[in-house]
């Protein structure tokens, strides 16, 4: 592992980035090797269902983070497309995290039962808990 797998992500926003609605500014470099600015942001809570469906797709949670147009993070290099991911979910990860557990809560009270299905169904799945537990909502 390298030093940089090894750094831990902080939980949450800084006090800063609260103040500025929940977003940092992150330097990218596109494919064409320029460099800019973008803001990674806090996502509002609307977006936590688009947030838990692109799970498995790096490239989808960076535009939503950014809030960019389908095919954006194609454009970054594999670094930028890296640090995006990292920043969004350093900004977004506790309170999302939280919200899934409650979401999981309500859909065990209303069907007993079916929380240990989706860890099963994950479990066989080649792709993950993400789509079990999207199907069963």
């Amino acid at each position: 592992m390298s030093d940089k797998q090894n750094i831990p992500i902080s939980p949450g926003p800084t006090q800063t980035e609260t103040l500025l609605g929940g977003k940092t500014d992150v330097a990218v470099c596109g494919s064409d090797g320029g460099f800019y600015n973008v803001f990674v942001r806090q996502l509002p809570i609307k977006s936590f269902p688009a947030l838990l469906a692109v799970q498995d797709d790096e490239l989808k949670m960076a535009e939503l983070y950014c809030d960019k147009a389908a095919g954006w993070a194609e454009t970054l290099s594999l670094e930028s497309l890296e640090k995006v991911v990292t920043e969004g979910e350093r900004l977004n990860q506790d309170f999302f995290s939280r919200w899934v557990q409650r979401r999981l809560n309500r859909q065990e009270k209303l069907m007993p039962g079916v929380t240990e299905k989706l860890v099963r169904a994950a479990s066989a799945s080649p792709n993950g808990s993400q789509k079990a537990a999207s199907s069963a909502a």
